[in-house]
């Protein structure tokens, strides 16, 4: 195979003429690691193979088809250990769903699949036979995305039976958007998202207010008016309760529990603020007649969901008969919460885990390789979506890799997190404060120790010195690097690199600017770069490696000698979507968008000039990761000197390419 996930162990091998393979894969001392297998992760809790015992199904971004689904089943759980799960099954069928509720059926196959495609709510009939469901179906229902009442986003959608007619209902939590984007008179909402030129959102007036209608959330209730096995559903009222609407923010999700045990159903619901009501339902009435709500307490204070929750659930996953709350993260983590000694308070959240042996990170994972413990070998370094660093050690040698679970890094004693701003909001102050960081491991400093330049979603480029010992990184608080004594902003989720490319002597910073093109920033100290100089093809033009407004940035750069020249060349991380960048590069028509890779090599010819060469595999297909990005590294896996390619999945894989498997 010319590429293999960094699960497969592969050793010496009779087969292989005596090549020596690299060896990548978690230390033995690692039982488990989150579950997860892409980003913006929505589970559901099922019986999916047989009644009784509920499994995981999870929904998630990534990948060629833009979600997946997986399956998995729970293992048994020692005293003490984190819930833990299988390394999941994949799921035909639904490619590309969020918001996935169950519907009974009243047949042998026990359920059928209600969920939000691209355009239309569909219901997936259940072809299977009792423990091995099978959808290859999908029935439109008649409802838009925007549920016929105009501009909104749908935040989760969750199956109850909310009247208690014996029919499975549909409760929606939805973002209200009417009047949202300030120009939609004028301009496509598309022509509305990215930086200006000054690096700003162009939607925020001038003191930092959205020019548009404020965003709000709403409770919606979808009665089923169907039958068993064909459900049909009409939209009632807006849900509110006795004293008029709910106190909802932005984000809202909802759902029917009996929090602690017993007792009537009662309304849950929390939005972005994080904190969880439970609406006291008056006399157990269906529908429900809302009262008063009560805080869920974690210890001594609120129970708070992170502001990067997606959608959340209700069921018993161990069997006590009493729920807990499942919710997933944006990057591709799913949590549960467990009730705690009274109706009013919850135990804190904790990561359910998975037995596997492939290395998942987290999703939108960009990854950059370093020996940050002096000992030889290959450590990791990745960012998330929620805007967060992690540090894999690596515990093997130079031709045995062995990861320890990721562990969060701090930047000045505090756990570090890329705060996007405003302006890195590029759906206004709809989106989720997500900061997207994109980590670069460089000797910044020159005192032989690596430090971080990590860049986002909002565009600055920070730097965390190393302080720490020679085989312990501690890294010092978060300062943005400044260009000519302004400030440096770029376009959003680029990953820098960095290399003596000028020949001074000292590393200089390579990255776009904001007009997409791709710059050397001369180093001028520490915390300063000069102004950028455009690197150039071959003619002298201008590389431009952007999407422009939405589809702005979103790649990665990395330096080295990748040619074997004794020049520094450059790797480029594309997303899928920003191959179109492409033809410009190569002059080469372009004829089918498929045929063309996601990374791609810039080969150093001296004198700040590089040659545009597509990165294909040795039968001639084009090397593809990811969906919204990847992040390639040229990496010594073996130690014989030979560099392979390390690519990291926007779905948060990593994947290593042999050298002798590429052509370009």
């Amino acid at each position: 195979m010319a590429s293999a996930d960094l699960d497969t162990r592969t050793e010496n091998d009779p087969t292989s003429n005596g090549e020596r393979r690299t060896r990548i894969a978690w230390d033995s001392s690692v039982r488990a690691t989150p579950l997860g297998h892409g980003w913006n992760a929505e589970p559901l809790v099922v019986d999916w193979f047989e009644p009784g015992h509920p499994d995981l199904l999870v929904t998630a971004g990534g990948g060629a088809r833009e979600r997946t689904a997986r399956v998995y089943r729970r293992l048994p759980t020692e005293e003490g250990q984190g819930r833990r799960y299988d390394s999941g099954e994949l799921v035909p069928g639904l490619e590309g769903l969020r918001s996935v509720c169950v519907i009974p059926n009243g047949s042998p196959s026990r359920f059928d699949l209600v969920a939000l495609a691209q355009n239309e709510l569909v219901l997936l009939p259940n072809k299977g036979q009792g423990a091995r469901p099978e959808f290859n179906e999908r029935v439109g229902l008649g409802i838009g995305a925007d549920l016929g009442i105009g501009p909104c986003r749908v935040v989760q959608i969750v199956a109850l039976d909310w009247d208690g007619d014996g029919l499975t209902d549909l409760l929606v939590g939805i973002d209200d958007l009417t009047g949202y984007w300030p120009d939609s008179d004028r301009l496509p909402q598309a022509q509305q998202v990215g930086f200006n030129q000054k690096g700003g959102h162009p939607g925020y007036d001038r003191g930092g207010l959205w020019r548009g209608q404020a965003p709000t959330g709403r409770l919606l209730w979808l009665r089923n008016v169907g039958q068993a096995g064909a459900p049909a559903f009409e939209l009632q009222p807006e849900i509110g309760s006795d004293a008029g609407p709910l106190e909802l923010g932005l984000h809202p999700a909802a759902l029917t529990v009996a929090w602690g045990g017993g007792g009537s159903l009662e309304l849950l619901a929390t939005d972005r603020r994080g904190i969880v009501r439970i609406y006291r339902n008056f006399g157990g009435q269906r529908p429900p007649v809302l009262m008063e709500p009560r805080t869920l307490q974690c210890g001594h204070a609120p129970l708070e969901l992170p502001d990067d929750r997606t959608a959340v659930v209700a069921a018993d996953l161990d069997g006590d008969r009493r729920v807990e709350l499942i919710y997933g993260t944006s990057s591709g983590h799913v949590f549960s919460v467990h009730s705690g000694p009274t109706r009013n308070d919850a135990k804190t959240p904790e990561e359910l885990l998975s037995e596997r042996s492939e290395l998942w990170l987290a999703g939108h994972a960009v990854v950059t390789v370093g020996d940050l413990d002096a000992d030889g070998d290959l450590d990791l370094v990745f960012g998330d979506a929620s805007g967060r660093l992690h540090y894999v050690q690596d515990m093997g040698t130079r031709d045995d890799h062995r990861y320890l679970a990721p562990v969060t890094i701090e930047g000045g004693g505090a756990p570090f997190r890329v705060d996007p701003g405003p302006d890195g909001m590029l759906d206004g102050p709809l989106a989720p404060r997500l900061g997207y960081s994109c980590p670069t491991l460089v000797d910044w400093t020159g005192n032989g120790r690596l430090d971080l330049l990590v860049s986002g979603a909002g565009g600055e480029i920070l730097f965390l010195r190393n302080d720490g010992a020679a085989d312990s990184p501690r890294f010092g608080s978060p300062s943005p690097l400044r260009c000519d004594g302004g400030p440096l902003i770029i376009p959003p989720r680029v990953r820098p690199a960095v290399a003596d490319w000028n020949a001074s002597g000292q590393i200089d910073l390579i990255a776009l600017d904001l007009q997409g093109f791709l710059c050397v920033f001369p180093r001028t100290g520490t915390l300063d770069v000069g102004a950028p100089a455009p690197l150039v093809d071959r003619l002298g033009r201008f590389l431009r490696l952007d999407g422009g407004f939405g589809q702005a940035g979103r790649c990665s750069l990395w330096a080295g000698p990748w040619t074997g020249s004794g020049l520094t060349d450059l790797l480029v991380g594309l997303p899928r979507g920003n191959r179109h960048v492409i033809p410009a590069l190569t002059g080469l028509p372009l004829e089918d968008p498929e045929s063309l890779p996601t990374v791609i090599l810039l080969e150093n010819v001296g004198h700040g000039r590089v040659v545009p060469r597509l990165l294909r595999y040795r039968d001639g297909r084009p090397v593809i990761f990811g969906a919204e990005g990847c992040s390639p590294s040229g990496i010594d896996g073996n130690g014989q000197g030979a560099l392979d390619l390390l690519v990291s999945s926007d779905d948060g894989r990593l994947h290593l390419v042999s050298r002798a498997d590429l052509q370009w």
